[in-house]
């Protein structure tokens, strides 16, 4: 079986669809899998030339204001009509994940996916909702660093002790942050694994939602220390992001 994955993140690099695509692509082994990227590019030739020849298509895209982000919307629109010229017959199954905590806020931009489908005249396979994405993506970045730096930190100090490099304190200590990163990502490993295995057999699922396993209340206030922090890091005051857009001002 050939598999093709789609990242329909506008982003160059990293990004949370490319994360849960990549999770997928470990998931599917021992399948044949291709990786392509969308990004900003208007010239899809190197996608289009997998279509006749693969049998199952992921594409993995973020939600963008309950939507398909527009440079996905323009390969979508290019894609049929090479679907419908090439009658392509491979399968779509899409992963879409979203900044809300809820799984659920994806169930429309999935929608628009099986809409697309009927048009292009390709079989729907289902979908993945999955709710606070970018969470999810900072999350394991962080743990996995942080236990790294930990453990070596751990080794150095064991070593100017005198005491065996490694003991148990310290693996007890990683294996408690893998726990807790487990348990963070507990309900995207198991869909996403529950779709993997749906892809290995080419069947239909119903469309599955999960979310970062976290209250919601805690979430939002991670989600704004973490919105604050990306606004410095790109040159922008915490007050400016409540500013009015001028073309909104002039319509009040």
């Amino acid at each position: 079986m050939n598999i093709l994955v789609i990242n329909g993140s506008p982003k160059k690099k990293g990004g949370a669809s490319a994360f849960f695509s990549k999770a997928l692509r470990f998931m599917l082994f021992p399948q044949k899998v291709m990786s392509k990227t969308i990004g900003l590019s208007r010239n899809y030739e190197n996608i289009f030339t997998e279509l006749r020849s693969v049998d199952i298509v992921i594409l993995s895209v973020p939600l963008y204001v309950d939507g398909i982000p527009s440079p996905v919307i323009r390969f979508l629109q290019q894609m049929e009509r090479y679907c419908v010229n090439n009658k392509c017959k491979f399968m779509l199954y899409v992963i879409s994940n979203s900044g809300f905590v809820g799984g659920h806020q994806n169930r429309a931009h999935l929608e628009q996916y099986k809409c697309w489908c009927e048009r292009a005249g390709i079989a729907w396979g289902g979908g993945l909702g999955i709710g606070g994405g970018v969470m999810l993506h900072v999350i394991f970045y962080v743990i996995l660093l942080l236990s790294i730096i930990q453990f070596v930190i751990g080794i150095l100090i064991n070593i100017l002790s005198g005491e065996p490099a490694v003991n148990n304190a310290l693996l007890l200590s990683f294996a408690r942050n893998m726990v807790v990163w487990l348990f963070f990502n507990s309900g995207m490993l198991f869909y996403e694994f529950t779709l993997a295995q749906a892809i290995k057999k080419k069947r239909v699922i119903k469309d599955k939602y999960t979310r970062a396993m976290v209250p919601s209340f805690i979430f939002l206030i991670f989600a704004d220390i973490f919105m604050a922090l990306e606004a410095l890091f790109h040159g922008k005051m915490i007050f400016s992001l409540y500013k009015k857009i001028d073309y909104i001002k002039n319509m009040q």
